[in-house]
C-alpha cells in the first residue's frame, strides 16, 4: 500500500529513498540505509525485519539481490511482501509477490541506479512518472530529485486509497561516521499532503545546514 524510489548516487557515494502510502507512518518501517552499504525498502504488507536483515546481509558482502532472496527465505509469507534493494556497488533486488495488492510492480533502471516500487497504487504510470523525473533532474541536489520524483508518482494517483504519509531517507560518509551517517532525515507522518509538506520541511531543512 505504498509507493518508493530508492537510488544510489554513486558519484557523491550516497545512497537515498523517497516513499509515500496511504498508511500513517511509513517513514517509520519502510525505508532502511546504510552509507557505503545499501539501501532497503520493505513494504505492502510490510514485515520491517527485512530491512535491517537485507542491509546486514550486504554489509557481509552479498549482493543486493543475493540479500533480498536470502531475507525473503526467512519470511514465512514472501509472497505478501515486495522489497526492492540497492547495494553501494549500484546491485539491485527487486521482489514483488503475487499476493500484494494490485496495481503493484516495479521499474529497475541499472543504467541510473534507481528502483521505482509500488502496489495498490492507481497503475504503472505511478511509477513510470517517477522514473522519468529522477532520471530527468540529475543536475539537481539529490533528496530533491528524489522528492520531485515522489511528487510526480502522487500527480499519477499515488496510493489508491490518498497519501497520507511520506519520507526521504539519505545516507552517506559524514563528519560523525561511522556512527552517524543520516545526511536528510524527514518524515510526515500524517497529513492530507503529505509530499507537500515533506518539500515544505525539506526546503527549510535545507536553510539549516
Amino acid at each position: 500500500m505504498t509507493y518508493s524510489i530508492l537510488a544510489l548516487n554513486s558519484e557523491k557515494k550516497v545512497l537515498g529513498i523517497a516513499v509515500a502510502s496511504g498508511s500513517l507512518a511509513v517513514g517509520s518501517r519502510v525505508p532502511w540505509a546504510k552509507a557505503l552499504v545499501g539501501a532497503v525498502v520493505t513494504q505492502a504488507y510490510t514485515n520491517p525485519s527485512l530491512g535491517p536483515l537485507i542491509l546486514k546481509l550486504m554489509k557481509l558482502g552479498y549482493q543486493a539481490h543475493m540479500a533480498v532472496e536470502y531475507a525473503l527465505k526467512l519470511d514465512s509469507n514472501p509472497e505478501l511482501r515486495q522489497v526492492a534493494a540497492i547495494d553501494a556497488h549500484g546491485n539491485i533486488g527487486v521482489h514483488t509477490g503475487q499476493n500484494t495488492p494490485q496495481w503493484h510492480g516495479e521499474i529497475v533502471d541499472k543504467r541510473s541506479l534507481c528502483v521505482c516500487i509500488g502496489n495498490l497504487i492507481r497503475g504503472r504510470e505511478v511509477l513510470e512518472r517517477m522514473h522519468i523525473t529522477y532520471t530527468s533532474l540529475d543536475t539537481i541536489d539529490f533528496a530533491e530529485r528524489l522528492i520531485l520524483a515522489l511528487n510526480e508518482g502522487h500527480k499519477a494517483g499515488g496510493d489508491r486509497r490518498g497519501d497520507r504519509s511520506a519520507a526521504v531517507l539519505v545516507v552517506g560518509v559524514t563528519e560523525f561516521s561511522p556512527y552517524f551517517d543520516r545526511v536528510v532525515d524527514l518524515r510526515v507522518d500524517y497529513s492530507l499532503n503529505p509530499i507537500e509538506d515533506l518539500f515544505w520541511l525539506y526546503k527549510r531543512f535545507r536553510k539549516t545546514i
